[in-house]
């Protein structure tokens, strides 16, 4: 039997075609457009040509990619909220790029500490127009942004506890946290801040996918 070869010819067509598919059996709030489509499958396209120089993500495949990163991201649109929303921990722009293709009315703050990976936003929101995007390359906690985030997502970045105390004074006193989780322990919730309120955890539908994805919502609890 063959090995497939995940450095082939990519085909725009194949990676099109399995976003459609995926995409109309998510839970994504966003009608499938030709549009947004193109813009995802150029953007998987550019991270498979990226990452054969600067190895930005250990996904090889460019239809794994679609899984791995587009439709996992697609995932956690239901959960989003506000105008302003902050990725923290980006890496090469996931969830933040593709839900900043979803939602072009919303503004999004891609932060990651990584310079290659925030380099590789920074092409990827040239080349895709997307003028709702601002990458930033330092650690969350030392952002000075102009106005606090009424959402901040992050995903496979830390544990609960460090999010909230990194990312605190970046929230709006009624944001929201929403936090992507392959694996979530009790342990984990119990070291969330006292004065963070867990509002839900969420299964997260990732079609193709046959593994856990949750979201935990939290938010800061009223003084």
């Amino acid at each position: 039997m063959k090995t497939k070869n995940i450095d082939q010819v990519f085909s725009s067509e194949a990676i099109s075609e399995k976003i459609r598919l995926l995409w109309g059996q998510s839970s994504c709030n966003v009608a499938l457009s030709d549009s947004k489509v193109e813009q995802m499958t150029k953007l998987v396209g550019l991270l498979h040509q990226w990452n054969k120089a600067l190895n930005l993500t250990a996904i090889r495949d460019p239809e794994e990619m679609v899984v791995l990163h587009i439709i996992d991201s697609i995932s956690i649109e239901p959960y989003i909220c506000g105008h302003n929303i902050a990725d923290v921990g980006t890496g090469p722009g996931f969830p933040g790029l593709v839900l900043a293709i979803l939602h072009p009315e919303i503004r999004f703050t891609l932060i990651d500490s990584v310079a290659k990976k925030i380099s590789f936003v920074k092409n990827a929101v040239a080349v895709l127009k997307l003028g709702n995007v601002i990458p930033e390359n330092c650690r969350c906690e030392e952002l000075k942004p102009k106005e606090q985030f009424d959402c901040i997502v992050s995903r496979a970045f830390a544990p609960l506890d460090k999010i909230v105390n990194w990312c605190r004074e970046l929230l709006v006193s009624d944001g929201k946290f929403v936090a992507m989780k392959a694996k979530l322990s009790e342990e984990e919730l119990g070291n969330v801040p006292e004065d963070v309120v867990i509002d839900r955890i969420e299964k997260l539908n990732v079609p193709g996918l046959n593994a856990t994805r949750q979201a935990v919502v939290m938010s800061l609890r009223k003084q």
